[in-house]
């Protein structure tokens, strides 16, 4: 099986709250199912610019995992890799919106079939057959099994000098203890390319400033750094070189996904020969047309959208 992308972690279902200012203390209407995760988000994004993708995973069987599975088969991804168990159910996300710009999530993740991934899932030939290794740190935080694959994962990457990649993409909601970050430092430590928010370097590189987190983000021998910055736009680092992209104006609808859209649209770029300030131009127009649809797989981009905006 040769891939050009390959990602390692959750397939779930999101149920989203209906009204800006909905929590979750009081009764209230919810959306969805809708598929999400973040590596399932990326993945999708990626066979959608068409590239071949495949994502190792597991989900339920149930009807929230049908639906996904069915989802992530229909827009071409490469399902053989993806289990399914009876004995979990497919993983649960709630998510609600403030009128600040802030979310909350409350994740049904840790015993559920998102979980079951496992280090005999990663094999020699599965990875030597891949242009480049996505990880996703959010599905770090899920079970200490799920932590042991992608390790094996990105260490086989690795060895066989494939690419890799790496979005932190902290959620608190999954925890924050030392041990977890000491694990996301390892895995920057093996990565070719890192796309992340800035709260999110300054947090794992424990720096004052931008300027302190990437010195020790070059430490790391990262080739090149992509600091997203959401509504400001995007920079990516290459050596000496730095490129910036405004934002690109959109009207948002849902926000979540749009990091992982990002992702997918730079690696994509990447892999298709683009330089770097083109990929990164591009990773952000398809990172703000994701926000415009509810759901958080419901904004990936095709190719011919794509043109169609440029």
């Amino acid at each position: 099986m040769e891939l050009d992308v390959l990602t390692v972690g959750e397939i779930l279902v999101e149920m989203m709250a209906k009204n800006l200012d909905q929590d979750f203390l009081h009764p209230g209407e919810l959306l969805g199912p809708y598929p999400s995760g973040a590596p399932a988000i990326f993945i999708d994004q990626i066979v959608k610019l068409g590239l071949r993708g495949g994502i190792i995973g597991c989900v339920g069987e149930d009807d929230f995992g049908e639906m996904v599975y069915q989802r992530l088969k229909r827009d071409g991804i490469q399902t053989d890799l993806i289990k399914r168990t009876g004995e979990y159910i497919t993983g649960i996300a709630f998510v609600t919106y403030f009128s600040n710009g802030e979310r909350k999530f409350i994740f049904h993740l840790p015993h559920s079939a998102a979980s079951k991934v496992f280090s005999e899932d990663i094999t020699e030939d599965l990875i030597k057959n891949v242009k480049c290794l996505h990880i996703m740190g959010c599905s770090l935080a899920i079970s200490k099994n799920m932590k042991d694959a992608i390790m094996k994962a990105v260490d086989l990457a690795y060895s066989f000098e494939k690419m890799v990649s790496f979005d932190p993409n902290i959620r608190v909601e999954l925890g924050l203890s030392p041990e977890y970050l000491k694990t996301l430092k390892y895995i920057l430590s093996k990565s070719d390319i890192v796309l992340s928010g800035e709260i999110e370097i300054l947090t794992i590189t424990e720096s004052q400033s931008m300027e302190e987190a990437l010195d020790k983000l070059r430490e790391f021998g990262i080739k090149i750094i992509v600091i997203k910055k959401g509504k400001r736009g995007a920079e990516a680092y290459y050596g000496e070189e730095h490129y910036r992209v405004d934002p690109y104006p959109v009207d948002e609808v849902d926000p979540t996904g749009a990091g992982d859209c990002f992702d997918a649209g730079f690696i994509a770029s990447i892999l298709q020969g683009y330089n770097i300030n083109k990929a990164l131009r591009l990773a952000n127009i398809i990172g703000a047309l994701s926000v415009t649809k509810k759901g958080p797989m419901e904004g990936v981009v095709d190719g011919e959208t794509l043109k169609n905006y440029i």
